[in-house]
């Protein structure tokens, strides 16, 4: 599967990136899943979006930018996680200006307020490039029924967004080994677990996605050695992030050409 993901051909020649936008709760391992994600692609440990199960001693999202991680033909961007106060976490709306490419990166976001047009962090008028090709939302296994109705209804609004956007939508469940003894002994059990299967359940109940758009997969941790069996796990799911996002180039790439031969346009 690395192989394949390596040698992956964009689409369209002139997009540079196919790009990936992983939101959700606080502490759901948005930051530990790009880090792993780029383990695997390198192939020794990798460091660099602030973890610590993404939150910092008082309970608060360490990630405050619209962080960039690349590998390849491949970007991830990192944001500051969802909270249920109205000014707590980042705000819907910001991600929503992120998914239409209005978000330069490195962008900081404010808890109290979303992004006004004047800011020079945004683009006015985002090109292909700048837009997300596919959203993940991230949620922890051992934390489906715990999130807060708050957030699972941001996470809901944004999902509309991404849906009237046409960006395909995937659920990277996350921190399996946590929600069930049977995984966290043997991985390669995963998929025998009636404990995950409930909670692939619970995830699909909450958020109104589908049982086949949701992802379990565990993250490395700073004392992991190169583990194949989560490296599969974690690439499959990377896999049909890649595909569902080539896919969404495709047919935006097909539709303004269509427009650029439409004389009435």
């Amino acid at each position: 599967m690395i192989t394949n993901l390596m040698n992956f051909k964009i689409s369209n020649e002139n997009i540079r990136q196919l790009r990936f936008l992983l939101h959700g709760p606080i502490g759901a391992g948005k930051s530990s899943t790009i880090n792993t994600i780029k383990t695997i692609f390198e192939g020794y440990p990798y460091t660099d979006c602030l973890t610590s199960s993404d939150t910092d001693a008082t309970g608060k999202t360490f990630t405050k930018k619209y962080q960039k991680v690349s590998f390849g033909k491949f970007a991830f961007y990192d944001v500051m996680g969802l909270e249920k106060g109205q000014s707590e976490g980042v705000q819907s709306d910001d991600i929503i200006k992120a998914l239409k490419g209005h978000i330069l990166d490195n962008y900081e976001f404010k808890e109290e307020y979303s992004m006004s047009e004047d800011n020079r962090y945004y683009i006015s008028d985002p090109t292909l490039n700048d837009k997300i090709h596919c959203l993940v939302s991230v949620m922890a296994a051992d934390r489906v029924t715990l999130i807060d109705k708050v957030v699972i209804q941001k996470m809901k609004e944004i999902r509309e967004a991404a849906s009237k956007l046409g960006i395909p939508q995937l659920v990277f469940m996350t921190k399996v080994d946590q929600a069930c003894i049977l995984t966290q002994e043997d991985l390669s059990k995963i998929f025998k677990s009636k404990k995950i299967k409930e909670k692939m359940e619970e995830c699909r109940n909450r958020l109104g996605v589908p049982v086949n758009c949701i992802f379990p997969v565990m993250n490395y941790h700073s004392d992991n050695n190169i583990n194949e069996k989560l490296n599969c796990l974690m690439l499959e799911a990377v896999t049909q992030a890649v595909y569902s996002a080539n896919n969404y180039v495709k047919k935006f790439s097909h539709n303004e050409r269509e427009m650029q031969n439409d004389p009435s346009s």
